[in-house]
């Protein structure tokens, strides 16, 4: 198995960076009708419960568990996604985000799911990885098979115009159901598979950050193709530990080249900047969100930048 190859830090980091490229996905769904949801980290924590319930509690396989998980979300999505179709825009980030504190509040005061002590003994599955890569494997290929088929050419006119996509007989509703129900079902495997990966949930671990998160790795990578969550959730997560080795390297600078002002003062404030973790890691993403609404606002991945990618693959071939 894949994880049997790596040792246990470079495993769990790259668990969780597929797990926030998973995440990526449930979000991209329903944004490609044009629906901007930031209760993903609700639906995360839905399936993320109802999975540790079965195989904690029950003693349900894992992958049962994880399935039942995303089913549960999506169903939960369907009922949230209803009236999320009357309204747009800001009010729709309202309610998916009440949609979200709802189920902190929940997750906070029942007691059969730990309530504020949070869950604890969620069982550990050792072949995550193996799963994580499969899902992200079959979500490529789902949204590549919906992007050459007429539903996806559905969702990108409801994205772009949605009372000329109805006049052209579209039906809106359920196809704009249907997508918020995927990325429920998505971010329903998401936090199944995190719960099994920590084996500890609680109240805050999916709350509105999460969310924010997840609605960057989609802002950076590109949301108008389906490569863009990925790439976004990839490049995000490996910023912290690419400015985490910087500061390792800082470290073992002589003593003597830092001895002196001003030297010495640009030295302690990297080297502080560097321990890349929490609050520090929010301010950085905040910064690269700006930059890229200044430089790249269609983000890393276009579909226009994928399409000169394959010409000029197809000129060197044929050079």
């Amino acid at each position: 198995m894949l994880g049997e190859m790596l040792d246990g830090y470079t495993r769990s980091l790259l668990i969780f960076a597929g797990i926030n490229a998973i995440a990526a996905y449930s979000f991209y769904a329903p944004y490609k009708t044009g629906q901007v949801s930031l209760g993903q980290a609700g639906f995360m924590a839905v399936g993320a419960y109802a999975s540790a319930v079965l195989t904690h509690k029950f003693g349900i396989p894992f992958t049962v568990a994880v399935v039942f998980g995303g089913v549960l979300s999506g169903v939960v999505g369907v009922v949230v996604g209803f009236p999320a179709l009357r309204i747009k825009g800001i009010y729709l980030l309202l309610l998916t985000l009440g949609f979200s504190e709802i189920i902190s509040v929940i997750a906070l005061s029942w007691d059969y799911i730990g309530g504020a002590q949070g869950f604890r003994g969620i069982p550990f599955n050792q072949y995550t990885l193996d799963y994580v890569v499969g899902i992200i494997v079959v979500l490529i290929l789902l949204f590549a098979r919906i992007e050459r088929s007429s539903l996806g050419r559905a969702m990108d006119s409801i994205h772009q115009d949605e009372t000329a996509a109805e006049v052209m007989g579209i039906d809106v509703v359920r196809i704009k159901l249907f997508a918020f129900g995927l990325g429920a079902v998505i971010a329903g495997v998401a936090g199944a598979l995190y719960a099994h990966q920590a084996t500890y949930i609680d109240s805050s671990t999916f709350n509105i950050m999460v969310s924010v998160e997840i609605l960057m790795f989609v802002v950076v990578g590109g949301g108008s193709t389906y490569w863009g969550p990925v790439c976004g959730a990839a490049v995000l997560n490996a910023i912290p530990e690419v400015l985490r080795s910087l500061r390792d390297w800082l470290e073992i600078v002589p003593v003597a080249w830092t001895n002196f002002y001003p030297m010495n003062r640009i030295y302690d404030s990297l080297h502080d900047f560097l321990d890349f973790e929490n609050a520090k890691r929010l301010i950085a993403f905040g910064l690269i969100l700006i930059v890229m609404m200044i430089f790249r606002p269609d983000g890393l991945l276009t579909r226009d930048s994928l399409h000169r990618l394959r010409f000029w693959r197809w000129k060197a071939r044929h050079a």
